[in-house]
């Protein structure tokens, strides 16, 4: 850690003072900008520098301080002109030359009114790296210099109210509950993986990075943490092509590469891409010990469970889109979009797991040795029309979507070594395998109109219904021993099927109006929707079949105030649903260590959550704040919980609507790009947590939250220099927490062959290796120590561009969002054994 620490600061130092050496320029141009009418000065103007023969190159630019003050250097003397604008003002421009005897040109105050206009030099300002709007935060992408090296989950670490940890897991407003959009619509692509799939999307693409954190009534009723959305680059309609190629290996033996390919000709464009990685994760080591409490002065089952897991995970992964266009005329827009992914995760361990007795003497023992596979993946087909009328920015959207989502599983398990000094609990098998099958068929079809009713105000509204099929069927064959006889023997096989069909119909409505008068801005709306399901069991106890059936209304509303320019005041409420996906719904139980089992719950409800945030911000050219303070409260929410089977030791894992929660959550973000070499930032969150669980007698309160910085330091010959680290609190859930810890990264580029091949190096440390998490429940304590090895990772990437795009594929300004499920990441199950693994 401490070595790691001061190779960071040497970092700092030498690029902050090679970079100083090389910024020094002998050609100086100052000023001061002021209103022309009250003489007041005006902060933060942006200025841009041209050559007088060639206005449209803009070659330098940089913004003036809080008292209007501007300096900037060039490198060489000639005839230049300069550009002073700032919002709401008119551009002031001025004339002049820089000589060896004249290498300072000072403009005193220059005056900036609203009657002049700039007619022979036409220059784009600086745009703001951050901006508000009445319902979502935007991060400029094409503005961070990074970009063109980086992928697009770095460039998450910078956005606000999003935090991505050492491990590259991702959260939103604290919260792992949220959707991942591309283009204004969702893609499974980001359902499963979504930091895999980000690490190999180039930052280069996006154009800038959505953080929705008051979804209006279009949207289905999202979870808690709201929506994602990465809009991609949009280029001009002519002809052209471009292919990009990239590929990166890390010293953790993963690899990958992929290519981006684009093409327009005449009415026709197309846009798609295909990557292939191999992620191979870190060596970890699992020890988890459980003391059992007794029940009215006595133990059931042993006294004290201990175990050691080793898991070693790799997960080779496939992942493309496709979407295809058709402009029949100017009004009418045809788009096809396509999406797969697939992934087959593969996890041996090697466990060692001993019961002991009050006295810790052992009295039962085995050891497992495992193989267990996770398929999951997903198949979309999107059909678009689009309509636009006359009236600007009115249209008329029909779409159809078909996804089929799997999400299967497999183990096969041997317990060998077997330590018995009593009877062992019912169930523990010589061998075991066992298979699941699940997936999910969809059918979407939505219409959607959008109408400004005039300059201020707009009008959207729209219908949507859902066909859904969960199906799950399942094969366990396990072969028992038999303890009559001394050596054990074994049970013939045993062979059982499970099999469990949901079916889901969804209809929904919407109205959505948004207005803006003078410095206010209003977003209201309500959706509602009505929906039918059923669940049954073709070969179990048919009293578990239900039917039910209900309706919800959604309202939404927000609205911002103008304080000044750049500075705006937010305030808004909505409540969205959740219902559950097939991972939570599975009563496939999965008993691959027979101490710990899991199983999900057909019975789950859609769980409600209400929203109350209220936010301010402040962005100019070289600083940029956004502070976001919210309130959310669930009385139903879907939480995870472990228990002990009745008179067994056996532990299992399950779901249900028992959580009883609120959080209050303020997040911070801050960057500063007033040097054209140095571009810092930080983004951080605290929360206070309460859960509570009436049901399960269980409740949990406290503080977590989450800090990061970082810099960026850009040096001649297109070299970049990034360091950044960062920390989470510990994390609080419903039956324990999970301890802090800490992660670094530093990252060296360089741009070659006319930026057309961009090389990176990449390394990743998390100083501290170990992880804790406590599980506690009504009749037992467990601790669990994860080890992760190795704690540090080197990457390596390059990128290579071919051709010349003047063309993005069109696409509709509204298709199918199927938002509306709560699904888990590879049906991982916490806190249950040795797969008690958080995600690395």
């Amino acid at each position: 850690m401490k070595h790691l620490f001061l190779v960071l600061v040497c970092s700092i130092i030498v690029a902050v003072s090679t970079q100083a050496q090389t910024t020094k320029s002998k050609y100086l141009i100052t000023g001061q900008a002021i209103d022309s009418v009250s003489g007041q000065t005006i902060p933060y103007v942006t200025c841009s520098v041209v050559e007088a023969k060639n206005p449209k190159v803009v070659i330098a630019r940089f913004a003036g301080d809080g008292n209007g003050v501007f300096t900037g250097n060039l490198k060489a003397p000639g005839k230049y002109t300069i550009v002073i604008s700032f919002v709401g003002e008119a551009p002031a421009q001025r004339t002049f030359t820089l000589t060896p005897a004249h290498p300072v040109v000072d403009f005193g105050k220059v005056a900036m009114s609203d009657n002049k206009h700039l007619k022979e030099v036409v220059v784009v300002a600086t745009k703001p790296l951050i901006k508000a709007d009445v319902d979502k935060i935007s991060y400029d992408v094409q503005q961070d210099p990074e970009a063109k090296a980086s992928t697009a989950l770095d460039m998450l670490r910078k956005v606000p109210m999003v935090t991505v940890d050492g491990q590259d897991n991702i959260q939103l407003q604290g919260s792992s509950n949220f959707k991942i959009y591309l283009n204004g619509k969702p893609s499974n692509l980001f359902s499963n993986n979504p930091s895999q799939v980000l690490k190999s999307f180039p930052a280069s693409m996006i154009k800038n990075i959505e953080v929705i954190t008051q979804p209006g009534a279009k949207y289905d009723a999202e979870g808690v943490g709201g929506i994602i959305n990465i809009v991609t680059y949009q280029h001009a309609n002519t002809n052209g092509y471009s292919v990009t190629v990239n590929g990166q290996v890390s010293s953790r033996k993963s690899y990958g590469g992929g290519v981006n390919l684009a093409f327009q000709s005449g009415k026709f464009s197309f846009s798609g891409n295909y990557n292939y990685s191999y992620f191979m994760q870190p060596h970890v080591t699992t020890t988890s010990t459980r003391d059992v409490l007794p029940i009215n002065g006595v133990i059931v089952g042993y006294a004290h469970a201990g175990q050691v897991a080793t898991v070693n995970n790799q997960t080779p992964a496939q992942f493309g889109s496709g979407q295809l266009s058709y402009s029949l005329d100017s009004l009418n827009l045809f788009s096809l979009s396509f999406d797969r992914q697939y992934g087959r995760q593969q996890s041996s361990t090697i466990a060692q797991t001993i019961d002991q007795d009050a006295n810790y003497s052992t009295v039962f023992g085995y050891d497992q040795n495992s193989l267990q596979h996770s398929t999951w993946g997903s198949t979309d087909f999107g059909l678009d029309y689009q309509h636009t009328f006359r009236k600007k920015g009115e249209n008329l959207t029909a779409s159809y979507k078909f996804s089929n989502t799997p999400n299967n599983s497999d183990y096969t398990a041997t317990n060998d070594n077997l330590m018995s000094l009593v009877m062992p609990q019912a169930g523990l098998a010589k061998t075991s395998s066992s298979v699941n099958s699940a997936y999910t068929h969809e059918n979407t079809f939505q219409v959607d109109f959008s109408d400004p009713l005039n300059k201020f105000q707009t009008l959207d509204m729209g219908a949507k219904f859902i066909r859904r099929n969960n199906t799950s069927y399942t094969t366990d064959h396990n072969i028992f021993y038999v303890y009559s006889s001394n050596p054990p023997t074994l049970t013939p096989d045993s062979i059982d099927h499970t099999s469990f069909n949901q079916n889901q119909s969804i209809l929904a409505g919407y109205i959505s109006y948004s207005a803006n008068w003078k410095k206010f801005g209003m977003k209201i709306g309500a959706r509602y929707e009505y929906t039918w399901q059923n669940g049954f069991f073709n070969n179990i106890d048919t009293l578990s079949n239900f039917d039910t059936n209900y309706g919800v209304l959604v309202p939404s509303g927000a609205i911002t105030y103008t304080l000044a320019p750049m500075q705006t005041l937010r305030l808004g409420y909505n409540m969205r649903i959740q219902r559950p996906g097939i991972s939570f719904l599975n009563p496939y139980v999965n008993r691959r260590d027979p101490n710990y089992i899991n199983y999900g719950n057909p019975s789950l409800d859609p769980e409600k959550s209400n929203n109350i945030t209220f936010g301010y911000s402040n962005f100019s050219p070289t600083y940029n704040i956004s502070a976001e303070l919210s309130y959310t409260f669930v009385n139903n929410a879907i939480e995870q919980y472990s228990g002990l089977l009745p008179n067994s030791s056996v532990q299992y894992s399950t779901y249900g609507n028992i959580g009883h929660n609120n959080q209050l959550f303020l997040n911070l973000f801050g960057s500063y790009r007033g040097l054209r070499w140095l571009n810092i930032y930080m983004n951080g969150n605290i929360e206070h947590v309460n859960m509570k669980s009436s049901d399960q007698s269980m409740q949990n309160s406290g503080y977590t939250g989450h800090v990061f910085l970082g810099g960026t330091f850009m040096f001649p010959a297109d070299y970049r220099l990034s360091v950044g680290g960062g920390a989470n609190l510990p994390q609080v859930n419903l039956q324990g927490s999970q301890s802090s810890f800490l992660f670094s990264y530093m990252a060296l580029s360089k741009d070659l062959l006319k930026k057309r091949l961009t090389l990176s190096l990449v390394g990743i440390a998390l100083p501290k290796q170990h992880i804790y998490l406590n599980t506690h429940a009504t009749y037992f304590n467990q601790y669990t120590d994860v080890h992760i090895y190795p704690p540090c990772e080197l990457r390596f990437n390059v990128s290579y561009r071919i051709g010349s795009l003047n063309a993005q594929v069109k696409k509709p300004k509204v298709t199918i969002n199927n938002n509306d499920l709560k699904n888990q990441n590879q049906n991982q199950q916490p806190g249950s054994g040795v797969d008690s693994t958080p995600s690395i």
